[in-house]
């Protein structure tokens, strides 16, 4: 058989297709960060004709993985509504749900708490309180879920001095643990610098199913955010509450502004110091007329 015979024809049949496959996956990656966004929006980022990227929007339209919203602005008026797309629920099953190790830290979880024991955390709850025992052991499961990244990026994080750049690497480990992370800046040309911030934002949520039936899990995950920036953070918006993208709002200026605070505070607390231990005597302002007097 001659082998070297069809190796090229191959390569030039998969060789389309892997580029096909390529310029999909990145189409879709916008839709994920971005949506709803319109076809001539994906083809400017991507550097493609309209056409080209409605080809892949067509398609995965077909397939159930990003869905249309029709949306009517200003500008247009009321005249005929724009076309956007989003991720669809199917595409959001496509690209992956994190259960197995839900389920995993579940059975920790349960074997840990039901064995002589009816306190399920620190905040006090046990069997003399009125609580809802699903509810507090959505908690705790939901802790020990996001205890997992906290463990993995925490120390790499806090390493990180600057707010702006430890935003930037918590949204890269995101997307790393398959919640499609990514970040928009905001405010940034407004002088006023407490008007600047940060929005964190995942474009794919592996446990929203259960985290619409739990928000709990979604108040852990913001919890654990204002840790590892070691900042007070505030949810914007979730999946599992409806909205196509999961946004935390991270006060990047306000930081900075108070950050600036300190140092000028620090600074002329030195500054006095100084003048205090050089000079030790009281400087005394006398007018004029009281110059006369003394002369």
């Amino acid at each position: 058989m001659n082998f070297a015979a069809e190796t090229p024809a191959a390569a030039q049949e998969a060789s389309p297709r892997e580029s096909d496959g390529s310029t999909r996956d990145r189409v879709l990656q916008l839709v994920v960060e971005e949506g709803p966004i319109s076809a001539a929006a994906l083809g400017r980022k991507l550097n493609l004709t309209a056409a080209a990227v409605r080809r892949h929007l067509d398609a995965m339209t077909e397939q159930g993985i990003v869905e249309i919203k029709n949306v009517t602005t200003r500008r247009r008026g009321a005249g005929r509504p724009s076309r956007r797309y989003v991720l669809s629920s199917r595409g959001q099953q496509v690209l992956g749900d994190d259960y197995l190790a839900l389920v995993r830290s579940a059975l920790a979880v349960l074997e840990q708490h039901t064995e002589g024991s009816t306190e399920l955390n620190n905040a006090g709850v046990g069997a003399g309180d009125e609580h809802s025992t699903d509810s507090e052991a959505a908690r705790v499961l939901a802790q020990e879920y996001f205890a997992r990244f906290e463990t993995t990026y925490g120390p790499e994080l806090s390493a990180i001095e600057d707010l702006d750049e430890r935003t930037e690497r918590l949204a890269v480990a995101f997307n790393e643990a398959g919640f499609a992370g990514f970040t928009r800046l905001v405010g940034r040309d407004n002088p006023l610098l407490a008007m600047q911030s940060t929005q964190l934002c995942q474009g794919h949520c592996p446990i929203r199913e259960i985290a619409a039936a739990h928000p709990v899990f979604c108040e852990e995950e913001t919890a654990m955010i204002s840790r590892l920036l070691d900042v007070d953070v505030r949810r914007l918006s979730t999946q599992a509450a409806g909205a196509h993208v999961c946004t935390t709002h991270v006060p990047v200026g306000r930081e900075k502004l108070a950050a600036e605070r300190r140092a000028r505070a620090s600074g002329a607390a030195e500054t006095t110091g100084t003048s205090r231990a050089i000079g030790g005597r009281k400087r005394i302002v006398i007018s004029p007329r009281q110059q006369e007097r003394l002369s």
